[in-house]
């Protein structure tokens, strides 16, 4: 996924804090801001100086036709109220910020020319306009074009609701005492259709708010439930939410607070310190509860007190919100076997048919065949002209024949219940070698030095008119036959898009406990992973080989133990010498363990209780042995009988995991190519 551009219409409160937060964004580039009653020359004045988030040193250089200048990022200002004058998509604008308050129904907003706008504020059209909290229900989200992010205050109360109905509420209500804002009268005026006509210097004035109706949308599980209102106080920022939750069973504040310790999530926190509202400032966290200002009312029922800084943390809850869409979005415009009609086409599918095999060469699981047989299957039922289908085999060294993919034709004739015929030329096949209406297989991709070796430029001798690729667990390598395969169409199969939909659970599942296992070896080759994974998870458990290193990385994991996630280490285990087993009670430099002890794996399974997810990549210990496999086989058991979604990593984890009865939510054909997915957030593969 590449840089998403955007646009902000409005430069108020909202569009000043979105820029502010987006100008030194990597990820993020802003192309075009729609301002009225403010010039290009008073734009460098205006967002350096700002009563409440400070002096900021910012460099604006004015260029041709109202274009800005900015760390070194060219902007273009609009300035017009009519948004069909505003040429976003000719400035490259991808998504909108809709920060007027003005275009609040679909009808309006869809005049903007963009192909996606979010609504800074509860929409008036409730019910055709969908609206999403980060953090709550962004997962709902499905390539929608025009989206509300709620309100500010529901970006505060909906996190913690949806944290404390782990617990079943049985009713609540909340009270907002919130800042004032830009449509507040600053004295008395003669407008009486709502009392915020009254002066915010002098009053504090009860208001409506909307976030009672918007929770009933993001929030369905709690229709009825929960009822609010606001008033207005004398401060320029940062607001607060009295909540009062009543619950269906016993329940003590201090459980909620500890559990509220252990999530570690950017959208909610605790605060433990005796803090006042401009304290809050400039925090980009919407739910912060305030542990000194809760109470316990009764043994059912607890008031709670929240802080949000209302214009920033729901300006960061916006741009948290666009990152989770614009990557929805882009993994949905992924082209899928299911949009591609194969119809009379030649069609060339990229599998991995890499099994194991044992010294007689034969197969010893064959998991990545049956995982691409769905996909071949929809292709031969669309009637195509032809089917060719490539793997790579083992390392060959030149043309080495206990590598031929020949050994898969009797595993493939049986899935697919047809004949298939054999390519011997593999990439170098000519065009007359490929009749009409036949399913092919070609010989090992990796005979030819051009298909590692991207310095080797070669094309196919035939036109392909469809490329699928169903190689998950090689589309980490920039191999020929994963990126330079010209075609027509290009698509991903099934399990590719099963694979990648399943590893993003990891990082986008929020208000969810995660447990990442890490065993295997090399922690070295699992660093950047690691650094990511200690972002979004709630515990990593490094186990396996990795823990016989450790110490060299002790930096290492000092550095990614400030983040989100609880590091936790083996802390016993075996060791096998002359085919004597040794049990290690404590782990040290001289005790170089192969399988973890009971003590680590009761430790292990206390934190898979706490856990909604699981990821595991790399088993435990060496597999291969009858004592020292112990460890992991006690894990797929644990795990079997646990409630989580446990996604298996594969490579040698799913090699193991495949000998046993499972009921895993995901077992992964890619080991290098899952790391290397979390560790970067896309593979070589994905990018043709």
């Amino acid at each position: 996924m590449g840089i998403v551009n955007v646009g902000i219409n409005g430069f108020g409160r909202i569009g000043k804090c979105l820029f502010l937060q987006l100008i030194n964004s990597e990820s993020i580039d802003i192309k075009a801001i729609n301002i009225n009653n403010l010039l290009a020359e008073n734009f460098e004045d205006y967002i350096n100086h700002d009563s409440i988030y400070g002096t900021k040193n910012f460099k604006v250089k004015i260029i041709e036709n109202d274009f800005i200048l900015i760390n070194n990022k060219k902007i273009k200002l609009f300035s017009d109220k009519n948004p069909k004058n505003l040429k976003w998509k000719e400035e490259g604008v991808e998504y909108l910020f809709e920060t007027t308050g003005v275009f609040l129904t679909s009808e309006k907003a869809k005049n903007h020319d963009v192909d996606y706008i979010i609504m800074s504020a509860p929409p008036k059209d409730i019910g055709i306009t969908p609206l999403f909290c980060y953090g709550v229900n962004e997962e709902k989200y499905n390539g929608e074009k025009i989206i509300s992010a709620a309100s500010c205050t529901t970006n505060c109360i909906a996190p913690m609701l949806k944290f404390l109905n782990k617990y079943d509420i049985e009713n609540g209500n909340f009270i907002t005492i919130h800042s004032a804002t830009s449509s507040q009268s600053v004295v008395d005026t003669a407008n009486f259709k709502k009392r915020t006509n009254r002066s915010i210097f002098n009053n504090i004035i009860p208001h409506t708010t909307g976030a009672s109706d918007s929770l009933e949308i993001i929030l369905p599980e709690l229709k009825g439930k929960i009822v609010g209102t606001s008033v207005r106080v004398p401060v320029s920022n940062v607001s607060m939410i009295d909540l009062n939750v009543n619950f269906k069973n016993k329940i003590s504040k201090e459980e909620i607070i500890n559990s509220l310790d252990i999530l570690k999530d950017e959208v909610i926190t605790n605060n433990n310190q005796k803090l006042v509202s401009s304290d809050f400032i400039g925090n980009k966290t919407p739910t912060i509860l305030d542990t000194n200002s809760t109470m316990q009312l009764t043994d059912k029922s607890i008031k709670f007190t929240l802080w949000y800084d209302n214009e920033w943390s729901y300006s960061a809850q916006m741009i948290r919100l666009l990152t989770c869409i614009s990557k929805k979005n882009y993994r949905n415009d992924l082209n899928k076997i299911t949009n591609v009609n194969c119809k009379d086409k030649v069609v060339f599918v990229r599998c991995d048919f890499n099994c194991p095999v044992d010294n007689n060469n034969n197969i010893l699981d064959d998991f990545r065949i049956r995982s691409s047989i769905k996909t071949l299957e929809k292709i031969i039922i669309d009637n195509p002209l032809k089917i060719i289908m490539a793997t790579h085999f083992g390392r060959p060294k030149n043309s080495e024949e206990k590598y031929s993919t020949k050994l898969f034709l009797p595993t493939l004739e049986k899935y697919l219940n047809k004949k298939i015929f054999f390519l011997e030329n593999g990439l170098n096949t000519k065009s007359h070698e490929i009749e009409n209406n036949g399913l092919y297989l070609m010989e090992n991709v990796r005979y030819h030095d051009y298909e590692t070796n991207n310095k080797i430029k070669k094309e196919l001798d035939f036109e392909i008119d469809v490329y699928c690729n169903e190689a998950f667990s090689c589309s980490h390598r920039d191999h020929m036959s994963i990126t330079k395969i010209k075609s027509k169409d290009k698509c991903f199969g099934y399990c590719f898009i099963t694979e990648i939909e399943s590893l993003d659970l990891i990082s986008n599942s929020k208000n969810c406990n995660i447990l990442a296992i890490i065993g295997g070896s090399k922690i070295e080759d699992k660093m950047l992973m690691l650094e990511k994974l200690s972002e979004t998870v709630s515990y990593i458990y490094i186990t396996g080989n990795n823990i016989n290193s450790i110490d060299k990385y002790k930096s290492f994991l000092d550095k990614i133990s400030k983040n989100k996630a609880e590091i936790i280490l083996t802390e016993d285990g075996f060791s096998k010498s002359d085919d004597k087993i040794k049990y290690h009670q404590n782990l040290s430099n001289e005790n170089k363990i192969t399988d973890v002890g009971p003590k680590s794996i009761n430790n292990l399974n206390k934190y898979i209780k706490k856990s909604d997810i699981i990821f595991w990549n790399g088993t435990l210990g060496i597999t291969e042995d009858e004592f020292l496999k112990n460890g992991s086989e006690n894990l797929v058991n644990i795990l079997n009988n646990s409630k989580c979604k446990v996604i298996i990593g594969g490579g040698d984890t799913t090699g193991f995991v495949n000998k046993y009865d499972n009921n895993f939510y995901h077992i992964s054909t890619g080991g290098g190519a899952s790391i290397d997915y979390i560790s970067n957030n896309t593979l070589v593969g994905l990018r043709f």
